[in-house]
């Protein structure tokens, strides 16, 4: 019969899509392209400019604890032996009222709370900078019952509440930082 080693065209052209498809994804690499310019780094302690409180040690090891999970460069204790040194300014930490207590307008319930910071990136070795001041920022809120209220309970959950929000700014703080320092070169 003749009609039976004759292929269809649409069994034909699903093949050659599928062909197609799987080509395409052939040089696919996961992560970034190109690896940086530098194999080891050095990461000062944070800088606070800012009136953030307890910023600069959760900053400082969040940032240090991303470079160890990515991997693509080593973290050195001694900025000496390092072929670039990371530094990192804390410029600007706001809280900004966004509810309202509703039997008193001027008594806020929830914030939001910004940090940013300024990153310098420096070559050791030839003695540019690759980048300077760069800035990133982060944002999250606190929750809490009457951070204006009077008697220590008000007061401490909204500090409690700022204690809490904390580390999330320093992990985002961190992450948007591994992403500048680290990212496409």
């Amino acid at each position: 019969m003749p009609g039976r080693d004759r292929i269809h065209p649409p069994v034909l052209l699903a093949a050659l899509l599928a062909l197609s498809f799987l080509a395409g994804c052939a040089n696919y690499q996961l992560g970034d392209s190109a690896p940086p310019p530098f194999r080891t780094l050095y990461i000062k302690p944070a800088d606070n400019d800012s009136f953030a409180p307890l910023a600069v040690a959760r900053v400082s090891a969040g940032i240090r604890e991303a470079v160890i999970r990515d991997g693509r460069v080593d973290l050195l204790a001694k900025e000496e032996d390092a072929e670039a040194v990371l530094s990192v300014k804390l410029t600007d930490y706001r809280r900004t009222a966004v509810t309202r207590d509703s039997s008193d307008t001027v008594r806020a319930r929830d914030f939001n709370i910004h940090l940013k910071a300024e990153l310098t990136l420096y070559d050791q070795r030839t003695g540019d900078f690759y980048f300077r001041d760069r800035p990133v920022s982060a944002n999250t809120s606190a929750y809490v019952g009457n951070p204006y209220g009077g008697g220590g309970a008000a007061g401490s959950d909204y500090q409690q509440a700022e204690n809490m929000a904390m580390p999330r700014l320093a992990r985002d703080i961190a992450r948007k930082t591994i992403d500048t320092v680290l990212g496409n070169w």
